[in-house]
């Protein structure tokens, strides 16, 4: 299990089992450039594996569309798929938007249940 942690002033990244978990921070709208320093926070400490991702947006509020559109490009890098946790109706929106709009790279889907995110991405196994 890899225990390394990274954070900035819009999230926290850590390792757990295999899984990637990015915790946003309350965030009231996430524009462009804080896309860009969330992906590179996140990047900073896979060590160039791919990981499923399990994106807890619930403390964001909403996001620019640039913002989306980069995380859905860009943002995939490293990611064999991606579970975007939810709190509805905030986040849900901001969510469903990004999924229809930006149109992910890698398989992604929406969740209110962690469990449920975590199974969906025991599908998609880290890679070295």
């Amino acid at each position: 299990m890899n225990n390394k942690t990274a954070h900035n002033d819009y999230a926290k990244v850590y390792i757990e089992q295999d899984i990637l978990h990015f915790i946003y921070l309350p965030i009231e709208n996430l524009s462009l450039d804080m896309a860009k320093k969330l992906v590179r926070l996140r990047i900073s400490i896979q060590n160039t594996k791919s990981y499923p991702v399990l994106c807890d947006l619930r403390e964001v509020i909403q996001a620019d569309k640039s913002a989306m559109d980069y995380l859905a490009k860009e943002g995939s890098e490293l990611a064999t798929a991606v579970a975007l946790l939810v709190k509805y109706p905030h986040s849900a929106f901001t969510a469903d938007f990004y999924l229809q709009t930006s149109l992910p790279t890698v398989p992604t889907r929406l969740f209110e249940d962690p469990l449920k995110a975590k199974e969906f991405l025991s599908n998609y196994p880290k890679r070295h």
